[in-house]
């Protein structure tokens, strides 16, 4: 399956080398102008997100690997495959990386968007 541009758009969004994302559902909600979005996001071995923050609240499922997460100024937390997190809304996130410096984090991310709109942006 070929990478489209909005998937394009948001790797680049991500701010390192060797993250990749695929959109695996876009589905309308009814009555509602927002869309729910879920997206595969694979960070490379050793991986660390940059200071970035969210516009919207989303749900993190860990697939495979070990996160470390915090926003603002609180402490870290890990989460291992089958444990979920909640990206807050407007919150810096301070931190989000792989553990892992051999294999890659796999993660699932669930948003409710208006179409269109990126779920990641810089601080």
């Amino acid at each position: 399956m070929a990478e489209s541009n909005d998937d394009q758009t948001s790797a680049r969004q991500a701010g390192f080398a060797g993250v990749t994302r695929k959109t695996l559902e876009r589905l309308q909600l009814p009555g509602d102008q927002r869309e729910l979005v879920v997206a595969e996001v694979t960070y490379p071995p050793g991986g660390v997100a940059p200071l970035h923050r969210h516009p919207v609240g989303g749900v993190i499922f860990i697939v495979g690997g070990v996160a470390e997460s915090a926003y603002g100024d609180e402490a870290p937390r890990q989460y291992r495959a089958g444990e979920t997190l909640q990206d807050r809304a407007d919150v810096p996130h301070t931190l989000f990386r792989n553990c892992d410096p051999e294999r890659p984090l796999r993660f699932l991310t669930i948003y409710a968007l208006e179409p269109g709109r990126a779920y990641t942006m810089e601080p």
